[in-house]
């Protein structure tokens, strides 16, 4: 039990899964609060700069993990 679950948690494709749904997730995020002007509180655009700041520290982590210098630009 514990090595599937290791193995579940290791796969090497969760990366790309993840990164694709936290895209889908931005994209999403952008067109309501472009569409629904009452959606644009205080509260809404913090989650969001936290969804930004976690998909940041994400790709840091990746870069970390493959060895590979940060690029900002």
């Amino acid at each position: 039990m514990r090595n599937t679950l290791k193995k579940f948690y290791e796969w090497s494709k969760w990366e790309g899964i993840m990164h694709n749904i936290l895209l889908l997730l931005i994209i999403y995020i952008i067109y309501s609060l472009f569409v629904n002007k009452k959606e644009r509180t205080l509260t809404n655009i913090l989650l969001f700069t936290i969804i930004i700041s976690i998909d940041t520290l994400l790709h840091q982590n990746i870069n970390i993990r493959n060895q590979e210098p940060t690029s900002y630009l």
